[in-house]
């Protein structure tokens, strides 16, 4: 039934909470034109509870609805946004013991429109590093360090990554790499689980390209570096210049000698099926 969630109850803790059967929000993430990562926050209307306070868009569960349905729908009625360019990834449950908040991890390339409804005072894209200065909903704020998905850099040895996989590109090594850099391009504001089990959020993709592959043309977001010589060592310098920067970077090789190069400059090294998987 619809709306059958509506009510309060009290969790194993004593605590009181709104949703019979639990409740679920939409942490959505995006990355702006300048590049900074970006979380949709909801400022609370003052009649609800804990009025006046920033949280995520969301709401109760019905006794029919998954987490996911929940948050999407719930999020869609108080911000309208346009739920065909929400794309949903993994879930964080934060269980009181008969009462649960289920935080849905979702990303969209870029910060979308949204309107007000009566359960808002404001609306707003927060870059990540600015979330904690906002007065934050109890809930949300004893979770915050635990949710949020930290800003990474993908720095992409594309070379080793097009040679992964029998596409063709020995027959041409240019078109295989455009290839990939069209599908890097998909994974703008990307959220993910980092090889150490970490959440992030992609804020910047950048590929360093060798040989026959430098005439590729540029990409419509991925930064493209072409080495001039040796392609492993471009990608060392520039995870090195990266990092220098403050960038927390994801290094993509299957080559050894590479991965322990990049490992000195505190970088976190994926192999090529890990991001294959991410944007296939």
């Amino acid at each position: 039934m619809d709306h059958d969630g509506n009510g309060w109850v009290e969790c194993a803790r004593g605590h009181r909470h709104w949703g019979r059967h639990g409740a679920a929000g939409l942490l959505l993430h995006a990355v702006d034109d300048a590049g900074a990562a970006r979380v949709l926050l909801q400022h609370r209307a003052e009649w609800s509870h804990h009025g006046g306070t920033w949280g995520l868009p969301g709401g109760a569960r019905d006794s029919h609805e998954e987490a996911v349905a929940a948050a999407l729908r719930e999020a869609t009625e108080e911000t309208a946004l346009d739920r065909s360019l929400v794309r949903t990834r993994h879930t964080f449950v934060d269980d009181h013991g008969g009462w649960s908040y289920t935080t849905v991890y979702a990303d969209t390339p870029s910060p979308l429109a949204t309107e007000l409804n009566q359960e808002s005072i404001e609306l707003d894209w927060v870059a990540l590093p600015d979330v904690e200065s906002r007065e934050l909903h109890p809930g949300f704020a004893a979770t915050w360090g635990e949710v949020q998905a930290r800003p990474a850099t993908l720095l992409v040895d594309a070379a080793n990554v097009v040679g992964s996989r029998p596409d063709g590109w020995w027959k041409d090594r240019a078109g295989a790499t455009s290839r990939l850099l069209a599908s890097l391009d998909t994974l703008r504001a990307r959220t993910l689980i980092d090889p150490g089990g970490g959440t992030r959020v992609v804020a910047r993709v950048v590929a360093v390209v060798e040989g026959q592959a430098r005439s590729v043309g540029d990409a419509s977001w991925t930064q493209v570096v072409r080495a001039d010589g040796s392609g492993d060592d471009a990608v060392v310098t520039t995870a090195a210049a990266l990092t220098d920067a403050g960038s927390e970077v994801i290094a993509v090789t299957a080559d050894r000698g590479l991965r322990s190069r990049v490992h000195a400059t505190a970088v976190q090294v994926a192999g090529p099926g890990w991001l294959l998987a991410l944007s296939g």
